[in-house]
Parts: C-alpha cells; sequence; structure tokens
C-alpha cells in the first residue's frame, strides 16, 4: 500500500491555515489547488463552511492526484 504525501501535505495546510488564523495563506492555497479551487470558490458562494470543505474535497482532489501519478508510473513501467 503506497502512503502518499501530497494529500498529507494538503491536510496539514489546511489546519495549520484553520488553526492558525493565517488569512493569507488561504489565497496561496487556492493557487496551488488552481484547477480544483474554481469547484471550493462555487461552495464558498453557497454559503457553505467554506474551510471544511476547503480541507475535506481539496485533500481528496490531491488523493486523486496521488492514484493518477500512482497509476501513471505503474503504466509506464510495464510498456518497458
Amino acid at each position: 500500500m503506497a502512503v502518499f504525501p501530497l494529500p498529507f501535505l494538503h491536510l496539514g495546510a489546511c489546519l495549520a491555515i484553520g488553526i492558525g488564523h493565517i488569512d493569507a495563506g488561504w489565497e496561496y492555497l487556492l493557487l496551488i489547488d488552481f484547477p480544483f479551487s474554481i469547484v471550493i470558490a462555487g461552495l464558498m458562494y453557497r454559503k457553505a463552511n467554506a474551510m471544511v470543505a476547503f480541507g475535506i474535497l481539496g485533500t481528496l482532489w490531491w488523493y486523486g492526484v496521488s492514484l493518477a501519478m500512482l497509476w501513471l508510473n505503474r503504466a509506464s513501467k510495464r510498456k518497458s
């Protein structure tokens, strides 16, 4: 079983920003999560709890990215 560092880094960053009340940190995290941050921006206008939604959904996004990278890595090894 593979351990993916990207989801843990995202969750840790969300927790640090939320607990530490670092308002500027959200802007940077939105830039890092760019394609997915469009979905989060939509949730903010629906009056959902943006911090919780961003933490959970963004972490799932990075988990999916990590799974895709693992799949591509395994597929490239099979071809060679």
